[in-house]
């Protein structure tokens, strides 16, 4: 708008002849237009603008040269800027004046809205308490007052006491400090504020808040002190009643024996009690200043005030042990806790904490820790399942046996009730020694076969504080070991049994077998004689059969184990068991790639396979498959654990399999008894399968069985592996020897029959006989007899000597001399470890006149040669 102003006046000033001068009046104008914004820069900003341009406009109209209109309109130009500026001059002071009285205006309103608040606040602070006024003139002894502060004084109202009397209600105390206000306001005009207790004319006491302001006059001297006066009674003794709160909350606080203190909303401590000085020797003002984190242990420092500003920023409770330095310089844990006290918009007001001593509690509670964690090493190391059950049938404990017994994990089975993890009835001998237990408090201890974990367990219960605890023992392997060692036993029984009669019962059999031989030997017997004969022969040889079974189970035979290669020798026995079995059985072998050499008899172990073959063919009556199977494998220490009796090692494995009728599983334990079989009568001795047995086990091997009824049966014969390659067999002669014989045999034999055939025999072979029948005995005639050859002693003799004791004895008198035992029963004289003693030469009884013959031909066959 003042721009257009100021361009209009600038246009006529253009469109007038010079001697038209408007631009003063325009200018004026201008300014006036300006004022109306009441804005003085706009006011200063319009006149320099008019007073350009009134004479940029004189420049624009200047007359020619020689106009004597010239000086009149530079003057009236000049005059026009003057008045411009002093239009201006005065406009601003307008604008100022008006700015002043806004300004009063608004004071005066603001004044006003502040009495009348005031008026209001009054009102209803004496809705709440009396106010009554009071006034005291300079020079004046009489107080005048509102009869709301007569009333306040027990007075009636228009009563009006006097300097003096207004005194007397105070007390002594009061006096002085009323008096001192009162003589500072009429000295220096200062305001003041007291609170007085007062006495009523009935004796009652009240507080009352008295405040003064001063009046001057004219002359700027005090003529008036007047003020308020209110009955602040229940507010006095609500805080006389906080203060005295407070003192108690305080004499309380100093008295615990803890630490107590408090903190604002922001987090900062402002209290504690004494505890907390007394405990760490440092002043109020050095705990103060640094928020007492300096007696905080360095480790702890971090973690303590990162979770204090946690609470703070967060508003939860505080709750955290750390290490606080005593006044004796050492650490002790605390346990410090802080709950915020909120508003009722749920905002932080304040905070209450407590600092607790714990470091007795503290060490007791690691001692009981690593008392704890002991107890668990020791309980987890403990071959024993131990299982702790509350009240309520819960497993609250279980240590690591009793993880590994029971076939679950820990975590399965904490808060699992016993009856979930091993179901059983009321009835149920465990089921009865834990309620037993548990409701009487008696101890119970029984032994029990778990069909659920197919185990023998050993369990004890006994009560405590919480429920009962059960100690489980894994007697699986114990019972093993004990039915082991029984058959064990027993088979040392039935051993002890074949020793003592295999003796008496082969010498009888050498006798019969050698009576048939020499009976079949004559060729005037014919007939029925000769069948006979042959009848006689053959029952003694399935005699001596029976014999050498029986102590092959017993693991008495003599055995003389070399190196062998299994799969040459079951291939070499392929044909002989194809035929045992029949045509309805075929028969697969499956050999070992590579070198399968054992340490073994190699007729013996031919023996086993054979009657294994046999079992297999008796299971099979409406024919099968039977499988042959030779590997190589290793036993390590946890197999040797699991079978005592095994050695680790390599061994070779021969698998015999067939698909029959299977053993059923209450057979198992008794597959090995002697006599005992499962085939009708005269099909099995029951002796076979004993036999292997013996013999595996007295080559240092192990034997396995596994059957499924129905499916087949699988056994596994485990030989020691040798690492020497076997060494083949000289094929033996077995054309009849013709040739002249000679020699001096000496026959040591305590049996009056063997005897009698042994030597018979052996002079009809052509050599010369002395006879012994004990070894001392042997040792006489050896002294008188000046050549002996040979000497031929059975092992077990009466006199005191044994067969071996007598061979010693004779080859320190002749090096050198071949020796030749005979012995149905060796009794460990010449067999250790089941092996025969190196360098021994047995003939085993029963033996017929041929084997004699050829036994003894063989060893004084060299002697025979050096003598040619």
């Amino acid at each position: 708008m003042v721009v257009l102003a100021t361009l209009a006046n600038f246009a006529v000033d253009l469109a007038l002849p010079p001697s038209y001068n408007v631009a003063t009046l325009y200018a004026v104008t201008v300014i006036a237009v300006a004022g109306l914004g009441h804005d003085t820069r706009a006011v200063l900003w319009a006149a320099a603008g008019t007073i350009a341009l009134t004479w940029t406009g004189l420049l624009a109209t200047w007359p020619e040269a020689g106009d004597h209109h010239q000086t009149e309109m530079v003057i009236e130009r000049g005059v026009a800027t003057a008045l411009i500026a002093l239009s201006a001059l005065v406009m601003i002071l307008m604008l100022a004046r008006d700015r002043e009285n806004l300004r009063l205006g608004s004071q005066l309103r603001q004044a006003e809205a502040d009495r009348d608040a005031d008026q209001r606040m009054l009102a209803a602070a004496s809705e709440v308490a009396p106010i009554g006024t009071w006034s005291i003139d300079r020079g004046d002894d009489r107080v005048t007052w509102s009869d709301t502060a007569a009333v306040m004084h027990g007075r009636d109202p228009g009563y009006q006491p006097s300097s003096q009397e207004l005194m007397a209600y105070l007390t002594p105390h009061d006096v002085e400090r009323f008096s001192n206000a009162l003589n500072g306001a009429w000295t220096d005009g200062a305001p003041f504020r007291e609170e007085l207790r007062i006495t009523l004319p009935n004796g009652e006491q009240r507080w009352v808040v008295a405040m003064g302001e001063t009046l001057r006059g004219d002359d700027d001297v005090v003529r008036r002190v007047h003020g308020t006066v209110q009955d602040i009674t229940p507010w006095k003794h609500a805080e006389l009643a906080a203060v005295m709160q407070g003192e108690r909350f305080a004499q309380l606080t100093r008295t615990l024996p803890i630490i107590v203190w408090t903190a604002n909303a922001d987090g900062l401590i402002d209290y504690f009690n004494d505890a907390l000085m007394e405990y760490t020797g440092a002043t109020a003002e050095q705990l103060l200043e640094d928020q007492w984190v300096g007696t905080v242990h360095p480790r702890d420092l971090e973690m303590v005030t990162t979770k204090w500003s946690a609470a703070v920023a967060t508003g939860n409770p505080y709750d955290v042990e750390f290490r606080v330095r005593a006044a004796d310089g050492t650490y002790r844990w605390h346990h410090v806790a802080a709950q915020p006290e909120k508003d009722d918009d749920g905002s932080v007001a304040r905070w209450w904490g407590s600092s607790i001593n714990i470091d007795a509690a503290r060490r007791l509670r690691e001692h009981a820790d690593e008392l704890a964690a002991e107890r668990k090493v020791i309980l987890d190391s403990m071959s024993d399942g131990v299982c702790a059950l509350n009240s309520a049938w819960q497993i609250i404990y279980v240590n690591a046996s009793a993880e590994r017994i029971l076939g679950r994990r820990r975590g399965e089975l904490v808060g699992s009730t016993i009856w979930d993890v091993y179901p059983t009835s009321t009835d149920d001998p465990v089921h009865r020694a834990f309620t037993a237990a548990m409701d009487e408090g008696k101890a119970e201890r029984l032994t029990f076969h778990s069909e659920l974990l197919h185990k023998w367990l050993e369990l004890s219960v006994t009560r405590n504080t919480m429920g009962v605890t059960a100690f489980l023992r894994d007697i699986t392997e114990v019972r093993q070991l004990s039915d082991r060692l029984a058959q064990a036993q027993r088979l040392e029984a039935v051993g002890q049994l074949t020793g003592g009669i295999a003796h008496d019962f082969n010498n009888l059999l050498t006798v019969v077998l050698g009576g048939a031989d020499a009976l079949r030997a004559d060729e005037q017997v014919t007939g029925e004689a000769r069948e006979m004969a042959e009848m006689i022969a053959k029952a003694a040889e399935r005699g001596a059969e029976l014999t050498h079974r029986l102590l092959a189970f017993a693991r008495r035979q003599p055995l003389e184990p070399r190196s062998v290669d299994l799969a040459q020798q079951i291939a070499a026995l392929a044909p002989l068991l194809r035929r045992t079995l029949g045509e309805d059985i075929s028969m697969e072998i499956i050999p070992q790639l590579g070198d399968c050499f054992a340490e073994a008899d190699p007729g013996q172990f031919e023996s086993a396979l054979l009657n294994l073959a046999i079992n297999s063919r008796d299971a099979m009556p409406h024919g099968g498959t039977l499988t042959i199977e030779i590997e190589l494998v290793t036993l390590d220490e946890a197999y040797s654990t699991r079978y005592a009796e095994v050695a680790p090692g390599t061994y070779v494995v021969t698998t015999v399999t067939d698909s029959g009728t299977g053993i059923p599983p209450e057979h198992l334990d008794r597959l090995f008894e002697p006599f005992f079989t499962t085939k009708t009568g005269g099909k099995g001795s029951g002796l076979g399968l004993p036999m292997v047995w013996g013999f595996v086990k007295q080559s240092h091997g192990h034997l396995t069985v596994y059957s499924e009824p129905s499916y087949g049966t699988s056994i596994k014969l485990y030989l020691p592996a040798s690492h020497v390659a076997p060494t083949p067999l000289e094929s033996r002669v077995t054309a009849p020897d013709t040739r002249r014989v000679s020699g001096v045999i000496l026959v040591a034999e305590d049996d009056d029959l063997v005897r009698k055939f042994a030597t018979d025999r052996l002079r009809a072979r052509g050599y010369d006989v002395v006879e012994a029948v004990s070894g001392p005995e042997a040792l006489t005639v050896m002294e008188s007899t000046e050549r002996v050859d040979l000497l031929f002693t059975d092992v077990i003799m009466p006199g005191g000597m044994t067969g071996r004791e007598l061979a010693d004895a004779v080859l320190e008198r002749r090096p050198g001399l071949p020796v030749l035992f005979a012995s149905g029963y060796t009794e460990n004289v010449i067999i250790h470890n089941g092996r025969l003693d190196p360098g021994v030469n047995l003939l085993a009884k029963p033996y017929s006149a041929s084997q004699l013959c050829e036994r003894v031909g063989e060893l004084l066959a060299p002697r025979e040669e050096e003598a040619e």
